[in-house]
């Protein structure tokens, strides 16, 4: 059985059986902010319920950290509160949950005595994660950029080829004290977030590698030197970085002194 965790003051984390999944849960004085809210009604329904365990401060704002649905089909069951997300996730999502407040790149809540940032810092897992702050603190949820209990997780949505350089801006803001909540496992440090992003460059570094070399996409597929996680778990990332590459030339040889005819 899951239990909240307080990892710092009036910040907690429930880490779910379902999906592995992280739940944060932020109380200021004016209410409570949730972040993400499970996969089902449900599941949402079920998080409100452990949420009594803990306040009956309203739960007034709901932040979803991307568009999975293992972070946002929670949402109806918190009818009354404010929900939140980068506007490429509201907009994903618009066939199944409304969000309220879609934002580009920044927006700020406030929660009364505090206040909570929520960062969209660049395609990555998604192309609208969302990190979000608590600056007085230290913690940052991050959602799926960052895992403890797998490997970072590239689906048909993902950007291989930004997502080191979205967590490096991430890392940027990481004091050595931080507490990073990744979206599925314990919470980790600064640098595990370091190591781990040193990973996913070299992930886009291969792919980029591959297709200079004029390796075609099948054998890419193929390849099985110089990735830090199993070769099955990095189809998409290869498929994904090709999209964006384009079809590799293969390498040419000079000419060698053919004159053209006159």
């Amino acid at each position: 059985m899951s239990a909240w965790v307080e990892i710092a003051d009036r910040t907690w984390v429930r880490r779910y059986a379902e999906y592995d999944v992280n739940i944060g849960l932020v109380l200021g004085s004016e209410g409570a902010l949730v972040v993400d809210t499970r996969g089902t009604v449900a599941e949402g329904e079920e998080l409100v319920a452990h949420i009594r365990e803990l306040t009956d401060a309203p739960i007034r704002w709901v932040v979803n950290t991307h568009a999975h649905f293992d972070h946002v089909f929670g949402n109806p069951a918190f009818g009354d509160a404010t929900s939140y997300a980068q506007e490429n996730t509201a907009a994903a999502v618009a066939g199944t949950v409304a969000i309220d407040n879609a934002f580009a790149v920044a927006k700020v809540i406030d929660l009364g005595d505090r206040r909570v940032e929520l960062l969209h810092l660049g395609n990555g897992h998604t192309d609208g994660d969302v990190v979000v702050v608590v600056p007085d603190v230290d913690v940052f949820f991050a959602g799926d950029l960052i895992e403890e209990s797998a490997p970072p997780s590239y689906g048909e949505d993902s950007y291989p080829l930004e997502w080191a350089d979205t967590v490096d801006r991430l890392i940027g803001l990481l004091s050595a004290t931080a507490k990073v909540v990744p979206g599925h496992g314990a919470v980790v440090d600064a640098e595990f977030v370091r190591e781990q992003n040193s990973d996913i460059g070299t992930v886009a570094n291969t792919i980029s590698g591959l297709h200079h070399n004029g390796t075609p996409l099948d054998a890419a597929l193929a390849h099985t030197d110089d990735w830090p996680w199993p070769q099955a778990h990095l189809e998409q990332a290869v498929r994904r970085g090709y999209a964006v590459l384009g079809t590799p030339r293969r390498p040419t040889l000079p000419l060698l002194g053919l004159a053209k005819d006159e």
